[in-house]
């Protein structure tokens, strides 16, 4: 962990059921998966996309979190990568030091501030906007 740096975590006032409230300090995440989902034409009301779009599965090994060790994969639907600059992919171990979930409305904003002690920059805020979320626990 950087010297001198304190990394705190902050969520909504009524953050959502699947949201893991109790922090995911020095969980890692393992894997991390990206999926398409065809385009249903069925679905197009001329509007705003209704259906999923697409996915990212990220793998966390929580056995080491200090708080909530439950949490197995976090899949967030109809997302967009926020920071592509950073990548997540063919890392082999990324440590979750906090994060910070903002509720606008209609998506979520999830920043986690992450350090892989093999890559450079060592520590890095990752973030994600989605639409919906499930996890997946022990």
């Amino acid at each position: 962990m950087a010297k001198g740096r304190v990394y705190t975590s902050q969520y909504p006032d009524n953050p959502p059921d699947w949201y893991w409230v109790s922090g995911l300090h020095d969980a890692n995440i393992v894997g991390v998966e990206t999926f398409e989902f065809p385009f249903d034409y069925n679905k197009f009301v001329g509007e705003k996309n209704t259906w999923t779009r697409n996915l990212i599965t990220l793998k966390i090994d929580a056995k080491g979190a200090l708080y909530d060790s439950s949490v197995q994969e976090i899949q967030l639907f109809n997302y967009k990568i926020l920071t592509p600059a950073i990548s997540l992919e063919n890392r082999k171990k990324v440590w979750w030091l906090a994060d910070r979930l903002i509720d606008k409305n209609d998506h979520y904003i999830l920043e986690i501030d992450l350090q892989d002690v093999d890559s450079y920059p060592e520590d890095f805020t990752y973030s994600i906007k989605f639409e919906r979320a499930e996890v997946i626990r022990k």
